[in-house]
């Protein structure tokens, strides 16, 4: 029986790598734009008014009932965008979906322990980074350009207020499920499960594949000014994935990311702690900001080594 049902997965299998991101573009596409107007329909339906008005809802959204239907539309766009393509995808061109996805992998204990650590021994370095980052001076023909990003970064910046704001443990419970889980998964299973082996069937070379799926990674976010943490953060998820060949790994340090962050806003947000979310980890010293970088190098090889070098097929 098991057999007999295998053999509807994976008919388009033989395609091209070409033909395969084609058709991984084509679903995200599809499936993203039927959720959003979907969520849409829904909110339409909710609150009694135009489609217009729920759009400008989502943008400012104001009061409580606002806010909720802003966490369940971004709910809803992170399982168009993120998961129900993937699925979709590996069920087209994978006799073994799980397989491909590397889901059928119970994760090792050390290995999720050095994740985590990953995420904390960068932080210094990744806050570096962001400064770097935010001082760069465009050219004064991209001015514009410039201010644009700025534009949207404040933007992101009040959204994600916004949504992290509640005084509650079940507001908590809300924001690790909608901002830190669901993303978490969504992400790594496009990005690192799925976007590595397209990568790499298309470059035949991994580390070329890590680095392009980091660079979709950072620039699909549209947050230009933190472009480049973001970016070593895609490349610290990607090459977990590949040492480990497990995806629940980088799913679980993509979470332990998120939801640190979002531990430490509520925690600030409700006077516990005196540190924000936007400084925790950073630093002025550079003798602590360069050993961040080589401290979390020195996880990964620990890492490499004991999963197993003749196995990670990182030649």
């Amino acid at each position: 029986m098991a057999g007999n049902s295998m053999k509807h997965f994976g008919f388009l299998q033989n395609l091209s790598p070409w033909g395969k991101i084609f058709l991984l573009t084509a679903l995200i596409m599809m499936s993203a734009l039927l959720t959003a107007f979907g969520g849409l329909l829904i909110g339409k339906l909710v609150f009694g008014v135009s489609l217009e008005s729920v759009a400008a809802m989502l943008s400012n959204p104001v009061t409580p009932r606002a806010i909720a239907y802003m966490k369940f539309y971004q709910l809803i766009n992170q399982l168009g965008f993120f998961i129900i393509p993937v699925f979709l995808f590996t069920f087209l061109i994978s006799p073994s979906p799980s397989g491909y996805l590397t889901l059928n992998r119970s994760p090792g204990g050390i290995a999720l322990l050095i994740s985590a650590l990953v995420i904390y021994s960068v932080l210094p370095f990744n806050h570096f980074l962001t400064e770097l980052n935010m001082d760069f001076k465009f050219p004064g023909f991209l001015h514009s350009v410039e201010e644009w990003m700025k534009a949207k970064e404040i933007q992101a910046g009040k959204i994600t207020e916004t949504i992290l704001k509640t005084r509650t443990y079940s507001g908590l419970a809300v924001n690790l499920v909608v901002v830190a889980l669901i993303p978490a998964f969504g992400e790594e299973l496009l990005f690192r499960a799925t976007g590595i082996n397209l990568l790499k069937e298309l470059t035949k070379n991994v580390h070329w594949a890590i680095i392009i799926s980091s660079f979709v990674f950072a620039f699909l976010h549209f947050q230009f000014l933190s472009f480049l943490p973001r970016f070593l953060l895609g490349m610290l998820l990607g090459y977990l994935f590949v040492i480990t060949k497990n995806i629940w790994i980088p799913v679980f340090a993509h979470f332990v990311n998120n939801a640190s962050s979002i531990i430490i806003f509520y925690l600030y947000y409700n006077g516990s702690i005196e540190i924000s979310m936007d400084d925790f980890g950073a630093t002025q010293n550079t003798v602590y900001i360069i050993g961040s970088l080589l401290i979390t190098l020195w996880l990964m090889f620990m890492l490499y080594h004991k999963e197993g070098a003749n196995r990670t097929g990182l030649g």
